[in-house]
This record gives C-alpha cells, sequence and structure tokens, in this order.
C-alpha cells in the first residue's frame, strides 16, 4: 500500500463518527447505569414473575444493579385479596445483589380461577432510573357470563334439550383457553342413582383432553352455583386458533324429572408454559351406568 493510500485512508477514518457506546435512535451516549431482575440464573433476566398455584414459602426474586436502589411493593387497585403476597425480606447480600424473599398464599385447589398481581417497584432516583415488576398468580379472564338476562339467573336444561351461548370473539387471540362453568342438578325423581351429566360442545375448538368438539361432565345433585360444582376445562384451537365466533353448547339427555343448571361461564387466558399447572376435569367412570344409556 503506498503512502498516499494510507493518508488518505487515515483521513477517511478520522472524519467517520464512531458510535460505539451510544443510542442509535437518539446519538445519546448508552446508560451504563442497570437494574436487572432473575430468579434462578443472571443470565436469564425476567420482566415479570409467574407465581405457582401452589403459592410459594421462601421464595426469591434477585435484583442486580449497579445503582443505590429504593424499593416498595403495592398491591393492584381492587384486589379482593391484599394479603396474598408478603415481602419477608429485601437484603443486599453483596454490592449490587439485592435478594427479595418472599411467601405467596396458595390458589388451590382451582375452586376459584382468580388472577392476583402486585408491583415491586425498584428505583434509583438519583439517577433517573426505574423498574417495575409484576408479579402475579394465576390466569387472566377473557370474559365472564352470568346469564343474568335467564330466569333464575341461570340456565336451565332438561329432557334433550340445548342451550347455546352468544359468541364470543375474544376467544380468538391465543391458541389456549381454559373455560370453568358451575354445574348441578335437581331431580323430582326420587329414585334417581344415575350419573347425571351434560355435554359441552365448542365451535371453532377443541378439548385439549380428547381432541373432539364435545366433552362429557358429570354434574352432581346440588343446590346452587358453588365451588364444589365448578368444572374446568382446556380448549385449544382446532389446527391453527380458536374461530372468532366461538359458541359453547350445552345439552343433556337426562329424563325429563333431571334439571340441569349452568351458571358463571368464564374464560381464561392460558400461556403454553402455564400448561403444566392445568388441573384435568375429572373423567367419567365408565364402571358407572350412565344416564344416557
Amino acid at each position: 500500500m503506498s503512502k498516499k493510500t494510507l493518508i488518505l485512508l487515515g483521513a477517511v477514518l478520522a472524519v467517520v463518527p464512531c458510535s460505539c457506546g451510544k443510542n442509535e435512535e437518539s446519538d445519546e451516549p448508552a446508560r451504563s447505569e442497570y437494574i436487572k431482575v432473575y430468579e434462578t440464573s443472571p443470565q436469564k433476566t425476567v420482566d415479570n414473575i409467574q407465581v405457582p398455584f401452589e403459592g410459594a414459602q421462601d421464595a426469591k426474586i434477585h435484583v442486580l444493579s449497579n445503582v443505590p436502589l429504593q424499593w416498595k411493593y403495592f398491591i393492584n387497585p381492587g384486589e379482593p385479596d391484599l394479603d396474598w403476597l408478603t415481602i419477608k425480606s429485601v437484603e443486599e447480600v453483596e454490592q449490587g445483589h439485592t435478594i427479595v424473599t418472599y411467601d405467596a398464599k396458595s390458589l388451590l385447589p382451582l375452586n376459584a380461577l382468580d388472577r392476583r398481581a402486585g408491583q415491586l417497584s425498584f428505583s434509583s432516583p438519583e439517577h433517573s432510573l426505574g423498574k417495575f415488576l409484576t408479579v402475579r398468580q394465576g390466569y387472566s379472564q377473557k370474559f365472564y357470563e352470568d346469564f343474568s338476562d335467564e330466569a333464575g339467573g341461570n340456565v336451565t336444561i332438561t329432557g334433550n334439550q340445548t342451550f347455546t351461548t352468544q359468541e364470543y370473539p375474544v376467544l380468538n387471540s391465543d391458541y389456549f383457553d381454559y373455560i370453568s362453568f358451575n354445574a348441578w342438578a335437581e331431580s323430582e325423581n326420587e329414585y334417581l342413582n344415575r350419573n347425571i351429566t351434560v355435554d359441552v360442545t365448542v365451535s371453532g375448538g377443541i378439548f385439549h383432553a380428547t381432541g373432539l368438539t364435545t366433552y362429557r361432565v358429570n354434574v352432581p345433585l346440588g343446590t346452587g352455583a358453588d365451588q364444589d360444582n365448578l368444572k374446568y376445562l382446556l380448549l385449544m384451537g382446532n389446527g391453527e386458533r380458536m374461530s372468532a365466533k366461538t359458541t359453547f353448547t350445552f345439552s343433556v339427555a337426562n329424563d325429563e324429572l333431571v334439571y340441569v343448571h349452568i351458571d358463571n361461564l368464564a374464560a381464561y387466558l392460558v400461556n403454553e408454559a402455564e400448561m403444566g399447572e392445568l388441573f384435568e376435569d375429572e373423567d367419567f367412570n365408565e364402571d358407572e351406568e350412565p344416564d344416557w344409556v
């Protein structure tokens, strides 16, 4: 390479601005201060914490920072249980490494697919730096139907009757959805000794447990929409995603002296990562004589 070429190359390099350490969008120097959070490994930082359904004892959140931190915890407005999560300690175990230890109450048994959430904030006011961390437990409710427009506030079907819900386009946004509903029966037949059942048919999806569009559940004799009568079913898209016009049909094949009541139909968003936390609905006992034979 000639001396002239070297001089020209040096001139070009001299006028090319260096973007090292700068924000490409604003052209401002990149910040060296940081606040990072992880649960199990510093290489796997998180922006939110998902508390298991069974709750937690002495669970830990790790906060890494190179600035002095202030912290606070607050429950989301409207939370029914203000004490579901307790911060036991916030301790700086070494410089730049703070461990938050907490306890969380259980949501089990899954008799109320609620979602509880709170916020942890870590801030360094002198550096105008902060991080909000959502701590949540349970599922986000997507819709709730209490059938208040129906006589008696619930749906009652008997004989060979069916009932189809309104369309729920909200189910189109996720691959998995969990539904729950109350189902209980009354009978004027004092000699009834066979199973009472209800078939739930979904349009635009399938039931995860069977791969079919219809799922049969046992219905207990009961007096109302209490927690013991809740049923839980996991749905998934039929090939791709749930239909934008999903409906649910409840049907019975009992005698006309048996009345099946349906109430409190709800759907919840389920991430694939949460699949292991789900509880299957009880299977029908094939040793018992079904009432549709």
